[in-house]
């Protein structure tokens, strides 16, 4: 395999992937704790920043693609016309730093997204983390999150070969992999996949987790299904999945993104329903459920926790 002509711990660790990015032209656009965000240089016409780079694990996430990894993984998917070999000298020609080791035996390979890194070791069914119910305040959903909403404990392999212990707020899709979201990092351990939950209705679609929570703090005895895409990458299977209803209502962000969604699902379902008015003014449910709650504890004498903007999942 042309794998086995690198050393490819060496590759990642020599490779810094926010300077590496920054040579190859692109900048952040924002920044969330340890996480950076970008217009993502792996699709065209992206116009909100869905490139999510963690800078303290070198790791990236492409939440349009369902996709992510190491800076390796970032060669290959950003010089896709490239060969293995072809890409990592281009990697090495960006960097202007890393040199190609010689060839070495392939018992010393470790391809992360063929060998997982991380270690799920507990969880736990109800929230009692001082940290992830502060994050759940934060966002304005926690008295509704008891049956939605896990504690997800687990570990990551680090470049040294020791494992740092993480946790986060978290839930299952479909396919078993664990969405996790806390204060510093979002993403997925696992398989990308959506979360239907079945109702007893019409059925109701929501981009993530926190939108839908928004959603039923506000509509607490609403019996609809629910379909969460966890990715805008979903969505031509969310549209299959809708067509066995006869009613459909959408709940999509406010950004091009979310319109460019609602736009195709109400041309393959024209009897779907645009319930966007709901949080108009706000760029998502849960931005609209920020705001109210800090107003609340503001009127209420405490301190209030600012709403924060942007996407969020």
């Amino acid at each position: 395999m042309e794998e086995n002509r690198f050393d490819l711990k060496g590759i990642r660790e020599q490779t810094d992937l926010v300077s590496l990015l920054s040579k190859l032209g692109f900048e952040p656009l924002k920044r969330s704790g340890g996480e950076l965000f970008y217009l993502s240089m792996l699709r065209e016409n992206d116009t909100a920043p869905s490139f999510c780079v963690n800078e303290k694990l070198g790791l990236w996430y492409d939440h349009g693609l369902a996709k992510g990894g190491t800076v390796i993984d970032f060669a290959l998917a950003y010089w896709t016309g490239c060969d293995f070999r072809q890409a990592m000298e281009k990697l090495n020609e960006a960097s202007g730093s890393l040199q190609l080791p010689p060839p070495i035996r392939p018992a010393q390979m470790e391809i992360p997204l063929r060998h997982p890194s991380y270690q799920i070791r507990e969880i736990r069914e109800s929230v009692g983390n001082p940290a992830i119910s502060a994050y759940l305040s934060q966002r304005g959903i926690l008295e509704v999150a008891g049956p939605f909403i896990k504690e997800v404990y687990y570990s990551i392999k680090k470049e040294n070969g020791r494992r740092m212990e993480l946790f986060a707020a978290g839930w299952q899709n479909d396919l078993g992999g664990w969405e996790v979201r806390n204060s510093h990092f979002k993403g997925c351990l696992g398989k990308k996949s959506m979360r239907f939950i079945s109702g007893e209705s019409h059925l109701a679609v929501f981009e993530g987790m926190m939108d839908f929570l928004s959603w039923k703090l506000e509509h607490p005895s609403d019996a609809a299904s629910v379909l969460i895409l966890n990715s805008v990458a979903f969505l031509k299977p969310a549209m299959r999945f809708a067509q066995g209803y006869s009613a459909v209502e959408l709940f999509f962000d406010h950004d091009p993104s979310g319109k460019k969604a609602s736009g195709e699902f109400l041309k393959n379902l024209p009897w779907a329903a645009d319930r966007s008015e709901l949080y108009e003014g706000f760029n998502d449910y849960n931005e609209k459920i920020q705001h109210m709650t800090g107003k609340r504890m503001s009127r209420g004498g405490e301190k209030q926790i600012p709403a924060i903007k942007g996407k969020q999942r």
